[in-house]
């Protein structure tokens, strides 16, 4: 007994159809539940961090920063603080005692430059009432008026 092979043709191709169709309806639940909780999130996350644009206002007339965009921002401040910190430590190390400094963009003595930085351009070291330092950064261009601060 010899079957034809025109049996089976169909049913492979009306079962690759429904598997398509199930799959295509499962990727798209999923893509749009991980995204809408997504959002949901960041929203929060905006609210935390006070990013929230208020309703009202049309979205192309606000200049928005997320949240991620402004904490990549405030990371070269941190990295910047921990350099000043490194180098206040070995100063002190060396001579004994701390430098402490007004606002400037670099010190020759602490081996401090601010010039590859972006949105951090001036540190200080101001003596801390109990004994040690405590540096700052100001922020300059889009970050205008944010200081960070080692403690």
């Amino acid at each position: 007994m010899i079957k034809s092979g025109m049996d089976n043709k169909g049913f492979g191709l009306i079962q690759m159809l429904i598997s398509l169709i199930i799959l295509g309806t499962l990727g798209i639940t999923a893509y749009k539940s991980y995204f809408a909780s997504g959002q949901k999130n960041l929203k929060e996350a905006e609210n935390v961090y006070g990013n929230a644009v208020p309703e009202p206002v049309p979205a192309q007339i606000l200049k928005t920063e997320s949240v991620h965009t402004r904490k990549a921002k405030e990371l070269e401040g941190r990295v910047f603080i921990n350099s000043v910190v490194t180098a206040e430590k070995t100063y002190e190390a060396v001579n004994g005692k701390y430098l402490y400094t007004g606002w400037t963009s670099s010190n020759r003595e602490l081996g401090v430059s601010a010039s590859g930085n972006q949105y951090f351009k001036e540190f200080s070291v101001e003596k801390k009432a109990g004994g040690g330092f405590i540096v700052k950064v100001r922020g300059s261009g889009e970050l205008e008026g944010v200081i960070l601060t080692s403690e």
